[in-house]
């Protein structure tokens, strides 16, 4: 890992709501480094009660093409916050799959090519990639034709995102959510492409509208040397790539010294190496080469819980009224902080699903503005992964507008805390309905409608890291590719980059 730092960018989030422009990138700087600046150039048409998706250029979508151009050169601050610009093909990709085009720059066009063919003719000719995505649908029905394929313009693929994991036919994480277009099938997945030797990497990003990165539907991780256009531009180039189903896995692969994206020569047997840092309990490394698991190692229950040292804990904020109780107005404003005492609050990361968040850490307290649903977007909870440094007499204190609690870290070493905010709902019905606790045989709707916190336990932090190595990895003259699927007990996942290896 010397020379190189872990970036989280999304590089497919259609940013549809044009007028917002500027408010959902300044969202997404809380959330992630890195952002392409994306357009889904259709339209929903009505042709005698038919409703179809629009395919080619309209003239509307070149005035959002230069309101993205804008917001895409206006908002990238290198060394804090990098953006791209970008768009979702709009020709035939029926035919072909799906592509997203990224440039490096803003001085490009929103491209009208119908072939894949002929828009690959024309990147040549600039900085761009053509990035496929759910990849494993139907060749020819928007899954990926692999005869049709340039490695230079497409070093990664998206494995992961708001539809499922391309990964393969029987992989771990499905791909269920959009009942239209699957199921999945064999032919276009990231095995199939493995296994016809190309050589491409992978990545993950969300595939969806509202905020940039939104979990859990997929983060792309950058080892670069820097965070640049042209640092990120270069690992994505190299494949030095991570694809996450949401939480920030920190995964590094290399096989005798070569890192993720490498094509490496050997005479003998090889050695892999993995260092993954989770937010959350590992459960499972695992080994993949030439279509099948070949090496696994299991971290769950192979570590102790400390009593002091390094610690990560997840708190959720959220919950609250719902439309079907009766209430209208749903979404909930969050003003809090998070204070650690008697221990150093090191790290706090966004476990965001949708706009409206802001979090702020300095002198030991997180500071934090949210927004939740319960219908729709944004969110019904947000979560802030906090690393604290401490004891078990270090307290963590935690202010949500006139409501404050402190637990010790020795209460969450293994246990969950729930706090709903009664009261507050018992006003809100009160105030919303005219209705008193008397008035109310059944005081669910009180506990179902309130506003709560949840901290999960604390884990040591040796439970969620490991530095794994599987030696001794010798096979038949000819070339093989390794790369490495990673979960955490709760199932979230993550996937390096492959590295291909030519025995001799």
């Amino acid at each position: 890992m010397k020379g190189f730092d872990l970036y989280w960018g999304d590089f497919h989030k259609h940013l549809s709501d044009i007028d917002r422009c500027d408010e959902i990138i300044n969202y997404a700087k809380y959330n992630l480094d890195v952002y392409c600046v994306l357009c889904y150039p259709f339209r929903w048409e009505s042709i005698r009660g038919a409703r179809i998706e629009t395919v080619r250029q309209r003239p509307e979508f070149l005035e959002w093409w230069e309101r993205l151009r804008r917001g895409a050169r206006e908002h990238n601050h290198e060394g804090e916050f990098v953006t791209f610009l970008g768009y979702e093909w709009h020709g035939n990709r029926t035919r072909y799959g799906d592509h997203n085009v990224i440039y490096h720059d803003e001085d490009n066009p929103l491209d009208d090519a119908w072939e894949l063919e002929t828009l690959f003719q024309h990147l040549r000719e600039t900085e761009a990639f053509a990035i496929p995505h759910h990849t494993a649908y139907t060749k020819g029905r928007r899954g990926k034709d692999w005869d049709i394929h340039d490695p230079c313009l497409s070093p990664v693929m998206e494995i992961y995102s708001t539809h499922g994991s391309s990964e393969g036919v029987d992989t771990p994480v499905k791909m269920l959510q959009n009942r239209s277009m699957g199921p999945r099938t064999s032919g276009g997945t990231f095995r199939d492409a493995l296994a016809r030797g190309i050589e491409i990497g992978c990545i993950a990003s969300n595939d969806s509208s509202g905020l940039p990165g939104s979990w859990p539907l997929g983060v792309a991780g950058f080892w670069a040397r820097d965070l640049t256009r042209d640092g990120i531009w270069e690992a994505v180039r190299q494949r030095r790539t991570v694809a996450s189903t949401g939480d920030r896995i920190r995964l590094w692969f290399e096989i005798d010294g070569s890192p993720m994206g490498s094509t490496i020569s050997a005479d003998g047997p090889i050695k892999a190496s993995v260092d993954v840092a989770c937010p959350l309990p590992l459960d499972r490394v695992e080994l993949v080469s030439d279509g099948r698991v070949i090496r696994s190692y299991c971290h769950r229950d192979r570590w102790v819980q400390g009593q002091r040292g390094e610690f990560n804990i997840l708190t959720e904020f959220g919950w609250g009224p719902a439309t079907h109780y009766g209430y209208r107005d749903v979404e909930q404003a969050w003003d809090g902080l998070i204070e650690v005492r008697g221990g150093e609050l090191s790290s706090v990361h966004p476990r965001f699903s949708g706009l409206g968040q802001r979090f702020a850490l300095e002198d030991n307290v997180c500071r934090f503005q949210l927004t939740t649903s319960r219908d729709g977007e944004p969110g019904y909870r947000q979560g802030l992964v906090l690393g604290i440094d401490g004891d078990s007499d270090s307290r963590i204190h935690i202010q949500v507008d006139e409501h404050e609690f402190t637990l010790r870290l020795g209460e969450c070493l293994g246990k969950a805390h729930l706090f709903p905010f009664l009261g507050e709902s018992i006003r809100r019905v009160e105030t919303t309905f005219g209705l008193t606790e008397s008035d109310i045989e059944n005081p669910d709707i009180y506990y179902h409608n309130s506003r709560k916190v949840r901290v999960h336990p604390a884990y040591h932090v040796e439970a969620c890291r490991a530095k794994v190595s599987f030696g001794d990895i010798l096979r038949k003259a000819g070339r093989s590719y390794y790369y490495v699927r990673v979960q955490q007990c709760d199932g979230q996942t993550a996937w390096s980059s492959p590295i291909w290896v030519d025995f001799r």
